[in-house]
């Protein structure tokens, strides 16, 4: 077999394998700040050295295939360029387990920042976890402290809670990220600061007594107390969200009322004074 055949079976496996590990959400991590760039650029000069030795295949042809490549690459590097795109690891204290977020952020009287997740045991090939990207947008007015996007997201203070789970304390309140799957219902135990679980009937408990009407009745789900309050005045109820010393994930407020969110598997506190939602505890299977 010939070196010239030799060379197209090693480039064409190379692009099969990126093509399949892309189906897959596989990426070879050191490729993803230019994106495929890299890969096409050395198609482009190695396909147009094979066809410029070729006898057969007219040199005119093969200028204009490199120059039709090279015209695609130049796009595709605007677009990532005009993405500008960041990256950060964040190492796992268990193993060599580590978690590799890309964050960019749109600006358009409003700023929304997105952030994509890939986890990675060597540093070399991520995967990504699709289902798990965040999305946050922050008004110019509820910025003043113009916080960047890695503290938006509170990359800084992230932490593992578990070997599988990585908390931030985000702008919007407290956020998972699960390396597994399965890790959202194995590992709910270790998800609350203290590490102790909360019977699923507690909160239920809880919830049939706010929609009651109680006064008075207490939880405390990770590190904050939640407590029902009934204004016999006003016939008003509300859930008080208390922090001891400020140490707990959501912040003091009041809050009207503690859902199921089936979709995001979490029970949620709803209609917030500082904001409309926050995640409070993973809900579990019996």
């Amino acid at each position: 077999m010939t070196k010239t055949k030799w060379t197209l079976i090693i480039i064409g496996s190379i692009d099969l394998l990126l093509i399949i590990m892309h189906l897959f959400s596989y990426y070879f991590l050191f490729l993803k700040p230019t994106g495929y760039i890299i890969p096409i650029a050395a198609n482009i000069i190695v396909l147009a050295i094979i066809a410029f030795r070729h006898p057969r295949i007219n040199n005119l042809l093969v200028v204009a295939g490199v120059l039709l490549g090279t015209a695609i690459m130049l796009i595709f590097a605007f677009f990532i360029w005009i993405g500008e795109n960041s990256y950060k690891k964040i190492d796992s204290p268990h193993n060599q387990q580590a978690l590799v977020v890309e964050y960019r952020k749109f600006t358009l009287g409003e700023t929304t920042y997105y952030y994509d997740f890939y986890k990675t045991k060597y540093g070399l090939i991520g995967k990504e976890l699709s289902d798990q990207s965040i999305q946050i947008m922050v008004q110019g007015t509820e910025n003043p402290g113009r916080l960047n996007a890695e503290e938006i997201l509170g990359m800084d203070n992230s932490e593992w809670v578990a070997k599988r789970i990585v908390r931030f304390i985000t702008f919007e309140g407290p956020k998972e990220i699960h390396l597994d799957s399965d890790s959202r219902q194995t590992d709910v135990k270790s998800t609350s600061p203290d590490s102790q679980f909360i019977d699923k009937k507690e909160i239920e408990q809880f919830i049939e007594k706010a929609e009651q009407k109680t006064d008075g009745d207490e939880i405390s789900i990770n590190g904050n107390t939640l407590v029902t309050r009934y204004d016999d005045l006003s016939g008003q109820y509300w859930i008080e969200v208390q922090n001891p010393d400020d140490q707990a994930p959501i912040p003091r407020q009041q809050c009207t009322r503690i859902v199921h969110n089936k979709e995001r598997q979490y029970y949620m506190l709803e209609e917030c004074t500082h904001k409309w939602e926050y995640e409070l505890y993973p809900i579990t299977n019996e």
